[in-house]
């Protein structure tokens, strides 16, 4: 459990990076310092860059054919390591900017920090957690980029209107960085990679410093037993990825991801204080009322994944996020009108009214409602379930693969966003809430995934449409790789 409170260090940083911007960019001092603007506001280019551009680095590590290459040959532990050092040269070069151009690749290198860390973190969580604490242990990846928002918000307060307080800003999230690269020197590499490695002496000697001796013994020769038949099977070809029940599986991986994405969380990270700032409320306040919400609904998920499960938690979820979207463009397109920037205030920018102040409560407490049903469920889950659903034999590969579905729908995110804002206002609230409806239906579609061996959780999809027609041929190979010893390993009933 501390090893995986630890690793959740790589989360909080990917917390931060979303999290400090928001503030810092409608700062003077920034836009002096960077735009050389000393009155209005950043261009809407700037903007999207510096959010889009994250995105755009890490798709690049998160890329199946890199993530996979750190994952496989430098291993889950070496791989955290490399992208809390990138992370901080990344944090390095935004702080010492001159100008857009240094920033702009400041934000690209930190993306591209943050997506190998997204690759791998959830995945060594849930290989060195046991199966009855899998789904609470991974969960704590979420927690760590709530927490990190959170703390991003508490630190721009703090800084960003000193003179030059939003290069301080970037320098104090490198501290969390520092920490994970040295403190990760001292936690153990995953049993997985070792018996991949064949270092399976090591393997076991990891195992029984978190298991109890018999528990560490079995576990490492069902992973021997796992890895062995792969190598019957061959090193994979990367079509295989999109073939048989692995192409599906890559499929519902994406689809999850994706639409993690897809119901809008990040476009209330984004450009929620800027909305609820236009129509009448404190963006600050707003701020920080939301990213509390988002950190302490992240605890109910760490308790509940393991005894709820992963399914039911989604459903609840998606459940909720379809009501609260399906409120706000209801309440906004009602009740919110456009109001056009005054050309005789500085600054000004155009922005909504409300016509009923009721109305304007009923749209932030269904964001809050919004924000607290993603939190508990959506978000850290998706995470979760992707992390356990893949055989080991394409695992990290096909982790990579989700992993770039993600970022792919946090930068349609961050750039739509504000297109759809402008041309339909409220009722991009109604396209959040579609996406929301489907993630409902896909929640109700999976299977449970709790308490079960990583090694078994195949078994789990024989039933389930779109899987059937691919058991029997996954069957043959499970034979052909492990004889007769596949069914007691199965049933869990092997000698030890």
């Amino acid at each position: 459990a501390l090893v995986a409170l630890f690793a959740t260090l790589g989360a909080t940083l990917f917390g931060l990076v979303i999290g400090y911007i928001g503030l810092i960019i409608e700062r003077r001092s920034f836009k002096a310092g960077v735009e050389h603007v000393e009155h209005g506001n950043a261009s809407i280019q700037t903007e999207g860059l510096l959010f889009s551009l994250l995105s755009v680095g890490a798709i690049v590590t998160a890329f199946p054919v890199i993530s996979s290459y750190f994952i496989d040959e430098w291993g889950r532990k070496m791989s955290i390591m490399a992208g809390s050092l990138v992370f901080i040269i990344g944090s390095i070069i935004q702080l010492s900017c001159q100008g857009n151009t240094q920033l702009f690749f400041g934000r690209f290198v930190s993306g591209m920090a943050i997506g190998l860390l997204s690759a791998v973190i959830v995945l060594y969580q849930s290989e060195l957690a046991p199966a009855s604490m899998r789904g609470a242990l991974s969960t704590l990846y979420q927690l760590g980029i709530t927490f990190g928002i959170l703390l991003a918000a508490f630190i721009d307060q703090l800084m960003v209107d000193r003179e030059e307080g939003w290069r301080m800003v970037m320098g104090i999230i490198c501290i969390p960085a520092a920490c994970l690269l040295v403190g990760m020197v001292c936690l153990p590499r995953s049993p997985r990679w070792l018996v991949q490695k064949g270092k399976r002496k090591e393997a076991l000697k990891v195992l029984l410093t978190i298991r109890s001796d018999a528990e560490a013994v079995k576990e490492e020769e069902e992973i021997f037993q796992e890895i062995e038949k792969s190598r019957a099977e061959g090193e994979p070809a990367w079509i295989e990825l999109f073939q048989g029940r692995c192409g599906r599986l890559i499929v519902l991986g994406m689809t999850l991801q994706i639409l993690q994405q897809l119901v809008g969380m990040n476009a209330f990270m984004y450009f929620g204080p800027k909305i609820f700032e236009s129509i009448g409320f404190d963006k600050n306040m707003f701020t920080t009322i939301n990213n509390f919400v988002n950190f302490l609904a992240s605890f109910p998920a760490v308790f509940l994944a393991d005894r709820a499960g992963r399914r039911q938690l989604m459903l609840w979820s998606a459940m909720g996020m379809t009501l609260a979207c399906g409120l706000m463009g209801l309440m906004g397109s009602l009740y919110v009108v456009a109001k056009p920037a005054d050309p005789a205030v500085p600054d000004s920018e155009p922005g909504w009214t409300v016509s009923n102040k009721s109305a304007g409560w009923v749209i932030a407490g269904s964001a809050f409602f919004f924000v607290f049903n993603f939190a508990f469920g959506f978000g850290p889950i998706v995470w979760v379930y992707c992390a356990e659903i893949f055989p080991m034999r394409y695992r990290a590969r096909a982790l990579g693969v989700t992993t770039v579905a993600n970022w792919v729908g946090n930068f349609i995110i961050a750039q739509f966003t504000p297109m759809l804002l402008d041309a339909i206002q409220f009722s991009t609230f109604f396209v959040f809430g579609f996406f929301c409806f489907l993630g409902v239906l896909i929640s109700a579609y999976i299977p449970e995934t709790k308490g079960v061996p990583l090694e078994n959780i195949q078994e789990l999809f024989d039933r389930k449409v779109g899987f059937r027609s691919t058991m029997a041929l996954d069957s043959k190979k499970t034979v052909a790789a492990s004889g007769d010893r596949a069914l007691p390993l199965i049933a869990g009933s092997e000698s030890e």
